[in-house]
C-alpha cells in the first residue's frame, strides 16, 4: 500500500516538474543564428559607436556602447519613458549601478514575428568585482523601428 502511494506521488511529482520545467527550457526549440564576427565593444572603442542603423544588431550595439560610455544616448533605442514596461524600468535602474566594460552579440532567435531574443556576452563591474556572462535582451520591431524592450540583469 505504501509502495503504491509512493509510486503515485513520484508520478505526480514528475508530471508537475515537467510542467514547470518546460518553460525554462523552451528556448531550445528555437533556431539560434550565430554572430561569429560580432564586434566586441569595450571601454577603449565604445566612443566609435556614434550612430545606429534601424537593424536589430545595430540598436543593441548602440545601446551597450552608450552604457559603456555612461551617456544617455541609449535612450534612442528603447521605448520612450512613458512606454517602458515595469520590467524594463527595473532593469535600467539596476544598470545604473553597474559599470559595463565589455560587450558583444553572440546569437539571436525570433520567438514571435518581429520579436527576437538577442544573446549577448557582457562583462560588468559591481562594487569593484568584475564578472562576465551571457544572457538575452529582447528586441522588437515596433512601428517599423527596432527597439530594445528588455535587457538582462
Amino acid at each position: 500500500m505504501v509502495s503504491l502511494k509512493l509510486r503515485s506521488m513520484k508520478i505526480i511529482l514528475t508530471l508537475l516538474l515537467g510542467i514547470f520545467a518546460f518553460p525554462a527550457f523552451s528556448q531550445s526549440s528555437y533556431t539560434w543564428k550565430e554572430f561569429p564576427n560580432s564586434k566586441e565593444i569595450t571601454v577603449a572603442n565604445a566612443g566609435e559607436v556614434k550612430t545606429f542603423e534601424n537593424t536589430m544588431q545595430s540598436v543593441v550595439d548602440y545601446f551597450y556602447a552608450s552604457r559603456i560610455r555612461k551617456d544617455s544616448e541609449w535612450e534612442k533605442v528603447v521605448p520612450v519613458a512613458a512606454e517602458r514596461s515595469e520590467r524594463m524600468l527595473r532593469e535600467l535602474t539596476k544598470y545604473d549601478t553597474w559599470t559595463i566594460t565589455k560587450y558583444h552579440i553572440v546569437s539571436s532567435t525570433e520567438f514571435e514575428p518581429g520579436k527576437f531574443w538577442v544573446k549577448i556576452y557582457m562583462e560588468i563591474s559591481i562594487d569593484g568585482r568584475t564578472k562576465g556572462a551571457t544572457d538575452e535582451a529582447d528586441v522588437e520591431l515596433i512601428n517599423g523601428k527596432w527597439v530594445i524592450t528588455s535587457v538582462p540583469t
